[in-house]
């Protein structure tokens, strides 16, 4: 059985490791790598819709985990979808639920969600390779790490309608039944302590493995050279972070949470968020512990649980940083692209975006960071820019 080949992964130490990709595991042929994305995601970024792209991709990652929340299933958040790897045991259960996800992006956020799903084997059989790993993030959350060029292939496949070998999911396909309990959005965007909140992707394209990770490696050495160890450019900071009260913020997970609700079960709904704001405001300022939570080390154990620095056969980042320290760091990447190592994306946002999936108050909690206004999504626009050109 490899039900549990997620969950029985040896976890790494350090985001370090992360990039070590001979540290990477096969996933299990019979195992099925799922792609979830807006469709049209830039038009809507365009049209001022970001959070809401932002949203239907955390709600899609709340309906599958949701599916069996004992068994680990391994996602990375893109900005404007997510990558899982789910057991075949498990797909029949998870079709629907992403079904469910397809019919609240449509109704809530006039938002459609693409989404395929190709088996492990089938990609192994083209001679791709499909490897994770998994690293620690703080002590009661770990983040996944993707690597080898299936991944890679089963997005360009699900994103092409004409390719074999996908099973596509369409909301109108059968049933739809799924949960997005967990969901949760109630954060204020959280501004730069410097000039910028800086969305960063790089891609290595080497066909050897060995010359990529010298790549990552040498990417990491410059970033650290330039900006310091994480906490000097880590996007969020304990003391920074404040809960919203606007109701246009808010509403972004009372779409989610109370979709199938009657009117008043969605009033309820709001009128409890913001009850729940107003508790955690006065929990927080007096670092208060109850016998269930330590209130007073939540926002701490937020800021470790938080998702800016990510490998999924490219480096994601979201860094707070001086527009010195990003022309030294673009300026670095532009000379190794010019020698072909890898071509990237960048873009700049006055804020980081934060949108959660909270299991229990006590660690057990997942934030996903972003840039506003475009963040990875108009990062990739570029890197995929440079790919295209590279490749012509």
């Amino acid at each position: 059985m490899t039900l549990n080949f997620y969950h029985d992964l040896p976890v790494l130490k350090s985001f370090a490791e992360a990039i070590e990709t001979d540290r990477h595991a096969q996933v299990p042929g019979d195992w099925w790598i799922v792609i979830a994305d807006v469709i049209d995601s830039t038009k809507a970024i365009e049209a001022g819709a970001y959070k809401k792209v932002n949203t239907v991709g955390v709600a899609c990652i709340a309906a599958v985990v949701n599916v069996d929340r004992s068994v680990d299933m391994p996602f990375v958040f893109g900005g404007d979808g997510a990558t899982f790897a789910v057991p075949d045991a498990l797909r029949e259960r998870a079709i629907p639920a992403l079904r469910e996800a397809q019919r609240l992006s449509r109704e809530s956020f006039e938002l459609s969600l693409r989404v395929g799903l190709v088996r492990v084997s089938e990609l192994l059989d083209k001679g791709l390779s499909v490897r994770l790993a998994k690293v620690r993030l703080s002590p009661n959350v770990t983040q996944p790490t993707f690597s080898g060029r299936g991944w890679e292939e089963a997005e360009r496949m699900v994103k092409d309608p004409l390719a074999q070998g996908v099973l596509r999911v369409e909301e109108d396909g059968g049933v739809r039944e799924g949960s997005f309990e967990g969901f949760e959005c109630r954060w204020q965007g959280v501004p730069s302590f410097s000039d910028h909140k800086l969305a960063l992707l790089v891609a290595a394209v080497s066909s050897e493995a060995d010359a990529n990770l010298a790549t990552y490696r040498k990417v990491s050495d410059k970033i650290a050279q330039i900006y310091g160890d994480i906490s000097s450019y880590h996007p969020l900071r304990a003391e920074h972070m404040a809960l919203s009260f606007n109701p246009r913020q808010l509403g972004h997970e009372w779409r989610v949470r109370s979709s199938r609700l009657g009117p008043w079960g969605r009033i309820k709904y709001f009128a409890r968020m913001v009850l729940l704001n107003l508790a955690g405001v006065y929990l927080f300022a007096r670092k208060i512990d109850t016998k269930t939570v330590r209130w007073s080390h939540y926002i701490d154990e937020l800021v470790e649980n938080s998702d800016c620095r990510k490998f999924d056969g490219m480096l994601r980042m979201v860094m707070d940083g001086s527009e010195a320290q990003c022309k030294e760091l673009q300026d670095h990447l532009e000379g190794q692209r010019r020698e072909g190592r890898l071509v990237y994306g960048m873009h700049k946002s006055s804020e980081a975006l934060l949108t959660c999936i909270v299991f229990s108050y006590n660690g057990n909690h997942v934030h996903f960071v972003d840039g506003s206004d475009g963040g990875y999504a108009l990062a990739a626009r570029g890197l995929k820019a440079q790919l295209k050109s590279l490749r012509a």
